[in-house]
């Protein structure tokens, strides 16, 4: 009777400890996505607080972003604005006005050609691709506002050290609107 009462315990225990490894495994893959989100909104971030600052926003003209691959590596990064009946300058837009990742990639930015895309490798070695729209905030053909929609959104590309193929990387998405300080 003791004998039966060990193989069912032993049992229970280790479904129970299935369970458990099933929780702590489902766990590591919800922190590794938080912190890929979390490091796709810093981007972002980025984009939008560099664009805020300037003072002739939003001229045609370009700004250096840099990452991580070295000092002298930046980006270009263009923020001329288009009207908002045309969408706008730079990434295309979906009807919601989020950028739409199913359009090719905008022309990329370097260190030597402006655009309003860039393939931007974080200090842990992951490559994000970051796109951009700016778009005036009126809907008006005939005026000029003195606001600006400033769309970023971001996604991971290739994780350093995961050796598979990213097959679905939901991107992240901030929207601001800038005020032009030359009015």
């Amino acid at each position: 009777m003791g004998l039966l009462e060990l193989i069912i315990a032993m049992t229970v225990l280790t479904i129970g400890m299935l369970g458990s490894m099933i929780m702590i495994l489902t766990g590591m893959q919800s922190n590794s996505r938080n912190k890929t989100d979390t490091t796709a909104t810093v981007l972002d971030q980025e984009i939008l607080e560099t664009f805020a600052t300037l003072k002739n926003y939003p001229q045609p003209g370009w700004v250096e972003i840099y990452d991580c691959s070295g000092n002298s590596v930046y980006y270009r990064a263009s923020y001329g604005q288009g009207t908002f009946a045309s969408g706008g300058a730079g990434a295309p837009l979906t009807a919601t006005g989020d950028i739409d990742w199913t359009q090719p990639t905008p022309t990329l930015a370097t260190s030597t050609t402006q655009g309003y895309a860039m393939q931007y490798k974080n200090c842990g070695g992951d490559t994000y691709e970051v796109r951009w729209n700016v778009r005036d905030a009126d809907n008006a053909l005939t005026t000029k506002s003195r606001l600006s929609i400033l769309t970023v959104s971001s996604r991971l590309k290739a994780a350093q050290g995961f050796h598979q193929a990213m097959l679905f990387a939901p991107p992240t998405t901030l929207r601001t609107l800038i005020e032009n300080g030359a009015y």
